[in-house]
């Protein structure tokens, strides 16, 4: 063999060496070392950021662990793979016919399902970056952190890290009973869900640095659902001190929750419709029964994780002092139910609220034949219950002289005709429909199938440069961005996102005031 052969077959197997590692670092993703043991990830976008899928952040809530708070993990051995999603938590199938099924699809469903999920840049970039930690939305009744549209990719290449957590909904996340707060070192029941929450931001406050991001500087954000566990945990003592900055996209505030005493009752209620008598033939019972039997389940004071109702703890100031970025769309209320006929539009008003408020609601939301009442239903409870949750705990807050934030969102989606998606059931256009802000802020668009266009794109540019700023600094506001202003409860001060640009809108925060005059928004909850 010649010298040159021999330096051939060297370089040839160097070239070899170096595309099998290259390989092997775009199929793994890298090694990460947390508390509990490694992980392996994967690459994304062309090794620009690296994602961790599916790592567990507390045990498996199973067995006796049922309707417990979060316990710690168990240690593993040697490194996990973390490139797949762990399962969502026990929930209903969502109707293949909704605008939201596109969004979520069919995934796996388990109780074994507390588990998150993290994007970071490449590990030469990733330096005490800006961590933003996602809450999903979903009535705490549905919900996955591994929902498409919440890929982090495309925010973590602006330079933060993103997480998304799973936590418990509907009966699992929510159930009380009397025998649960007996056992409970807190003397509460209820409110899992919450719990896993913030074991998830205990984690990212133990484990984030690993992963480049800056345990001091922790966004949390969420929509719907999510953005009332965010107002929540911005009141919950156990939450103080774990997140700086807070984004409630959609909701947020609610009057008069359910007190302990009440949900215990009612779990106790069901548990002898069940059959099952104490906690062990509870615990015992199959999670598909449960699921189908045991109603829907939420949030509730229990003194624990709640002291007091979110209204009032925002009202009286307890809630943390960090910067709030919150707001709504221009029409939250076309994919929930809504009224057909005039008649019935205002005999349920009178029905559910009695005669005083339903005579308020009617002068806010008025209706002079079938087609104007349907819009009215709509705008009212897309308003009156979610915007006005955005709005009042922005309200309060920057009364308390906290930083505040307010957006309304007017862009809708461009739907595809023909797909079944550009019109809801009663025949009503979506329009900027609740959660439609998603794939913008996500930099997701490419998710959905939509007419998207260049004016599309530009504003999800706009929306992840402004959420990212957000993280940063707490303040939206950076080089390059149009101005947004702080809010000081008139609607000058609030920024308008999508087809018109500036401060508004001044007429939904009219109605806004009207509801508050009338305290109607405690019925629309």
């Amino acid at each position: 063999m010649t010298w040159r052969s021999t330096v051939f077959g060297l370089m040839a197997l160097v070239i070899r060496l170096g595309l099998a590692g290259a390989a092997a670092a775009q199929g793994s993703g890298g090694t990460v070392t947390t508390e509990a043991g490694s992980l392996s990830g994967i690459w994304r976008d062309n090794a620009a950021v690296r994602a961790f899928l599916g790592v567990p952040f507390a045990a498996p809530p199973v067995g006796a662990l049922r309707w417990q708070a979060p316990q710690p993990l168990q240690p593993w051995q040697g490194v996990r793979a973390a490139d797949a999603f762990g399962a969502q938590c026990m929930q209903k199938p969502r109707s293949h016919t909704s605008v939201y099924y596109q969004y979520a699809g069919t995934q796996p469903t388990a109780e074994d399902c507390l588990y998150l999920n993290i994007w970071a840049p490449a590990a030469e970039r990733a330096h005490d970056l800006p961590v933003m930690v996602w809450l999903y939305g979903g009535g705490f009744q549905q919900g996955s952190a591994a929902n498409p549209v919440f890929d982090g990719t495309a925010l973590a290449r602006r330079g933060v890290v993103v997480v998304t957590v799973n936590y418990r909904v509907g009966i699992f996340g929510f159930f009380a009973h009397p025998e649960l707060a007996a056992e409970s070192p807190a003397h509460a029941s209820g409110n899992y869900g919450l719990l896993d929450q913030i074991a998830a931001l205990r984690w990212v406050q133990r484990n984030i640095a690993a992963f480049g991001g800056n345990p001091g500087n922790v966004t949390l954000f969420g929509q719907s659902a999510g953005a009332a566990a965010v107002d929540m945990l911005m009141a919950a003592p156990p939450a103080r001190g774990l997140f700086h900055h807070a984004i409630a996209e959609s909701y947020g505030l609610s009057r008069h929750m359910p007190g302990r005493q009440a949900a215990e009752a009612r779990g106790a209620q069901l548990a002898a419709q069940l059959g099952a008598e104490g906690l062990a033939a509870l615990r015992a019972l199959p999670a598909a029964r449960l699921l189908d039997e045991g109603g829907a389940w939420g949030p509730i004071v229990d003194g624990a994780v709640l002291p007091d109702d979110l209204y009032a703890l925002f009202s009286d100031g307890r809630e943390a002092d960090v910067p709030l970025l919150t707001g709504w769309n221009a029409d939250e209320g076309t994919t929930f139910p809504h009224a057909i006929t005039r008649a019935g539009y205002e005999s349920g008003l009178h029905q559910r609220y009695g005669e005083a408020v339903a005579a308020g609601l009617l002068a806010i939301y008025p209706a002079q034949d079938d087609a104007s009442a349907t819009t009215a239903s709509v705008r009212m409870f897309g308003e009156g219950r979610l915007a006005w949750g955005a709005w009042s705990a922005a309200r309060l807050h920057a009364r308390n002289h906290f930083p505040t934030y307010v957006y309304f969102f007017s862009h809708p989606q461009p739907m595809l005709p023909g797909t079944g998606f550009d019109e809801t059931a009663g025949g009503l256009a979506l329009g900027t429909f609740h959660s439609s802000e998603y794939p913008y802020i996500f930099g997701t668009l490419s998710v959905l199938s939509r007419a998207w266009t260049g004016a599309d794109r530009a504003l999800s540019q706009l929306f992840g440069a402004y959420w990212t700023a957000f993280a940063a600094t707490g303040t939206p506001n950076a080089a390059g961005l149009g101005f947004w202003p702080a809010f000081d409860g008139s609607a000058d001060s609030i920024m308008r996102l999508g087809d018109q640009g500036g401060a508004g809108p001044g007429a939904v925060v009219e109605r806004l005031r009207a509801l508050d005059a009338l305290d109607a928004p405690q019925a629309a909850n």
